[in-house]
């Protein structure tokens, strides 16, 4: 294994050429911008990309987690926009199967629906493990 691979900022950079604009056109690692700044803005949806367990050596490949955030305004009643959570979760998935695995492959494991009390967005967390070659 490239030792190389294991940087966490090249794991981003890939990560942001699947997902950035592919998904959402508004694209955050490790923290979504201030909540005055999402409220205030004209987004329908954004994405967050975290890796909440960091990435591990194991001297014959690499392995971590990521987390993909789905973002989506709600609805003026507050109700979750199902139909652009939807729309998301697809993109994302089209998106993760047609990345090139060369380095890097993401293999899904579970996903789950919260709500982000600070701006007041549904958001889906859907978790990858990061296999690094």
């Amino acid at each position: 294994m490239n030792k190389d691979n294991l940087n966490i900022s090249k794991i981003e950079t890939y990560l942001n050429e699947v997902v950035d604009g592919v998904v959402s056109e508004n694209t955050f690692f490790t923290t979504i911008p201030d909540p005055s700044i999402v409220k205030a803005s004209d987004w329908e949806d954004m994405v967050l990309v975290d890796f909440p367990m960091g990435i591990k050596d194991l001297e014959a490949y690499g392995r971590g987690e990521v987390d993909i955030v789905l973002y989506a305004r709600p609805h003026e009643s507050g109700k979750k926009n199902v139909a652009k959570m939807s729309e998301l979760e697809q993109k994302l998935n089209d998106a993760i199967a047609n990345a090139p695995i060369e380095k890097y492959q993401l293999v899904r494991d579970d996903a789950r629906s919260i709500y982000d009390t600070d701006i007041k967005w549904h958001c889906n967390v859907v978790t990858y493990i990061l296999l690094i070659a």
